[in-house]
C-alpha cells in the first residue's frame, strides 16, 4: 500500500497535478485535483500557480506569472503594479 506524502498514515489514492505528491483522500481537494501543500501555497491571484514570494505592496503570494516587477528582493504583483503606475499618471496629468 502507498502511503499518502502528507500525512503517512493513510493509503494514497490521489497525485497532485502540480508537485506530483501522493495524497490521501482527506489531503486532496478534489475539485483542483491538487493536494492541500499545493492549495496553501497557491498564488492569491490567479489560484492557478504555486507562489513564488509575497507582494511587497498588498502581502499576498503570488507566482511569477502575476508578479509585474521584480528587481531580485523585491516583488509586486501585477494589480498593485498597475494600480501604482496608474495613480503616478493620474498625478501627473493633474499636475501639468
Amino acid at each position: 500500500m502507498n502511503l499518502c506524502e502528507i500525512c503517512e498514515e493513510k493509503e494514497a489514492k490521489y497525485s497532485c497535478k502540480l508537485c506530483g505528491r501522493k495524497a490521501c483522500e482527506d489531503d486532496f481537494v478534489k475539485e483542483k485535483g491538487i493536494c492541500k501543500v499545493c492549495e496553501i501555497s497557491l498564488c492569491q491571484i490567479c489560484h492557478q500557480h504555486l507562489s513564488l514570494g509575497y507582494c511587497e505592496i498588498c502581502g499576498r503570494l503570488i507566482c511569477d506569472k502575476c508578479t509585474a516587477y521584480f528587481d531580485g528582493s523585491r516583488r509586486i504583483c501585477k494589480e498593485c503594479y498597475s494600480k501604482k503606475v496608474s495613480s503616478k499618471i493620474i498625478s501627473s496629468v493633474s499636475q501639468a
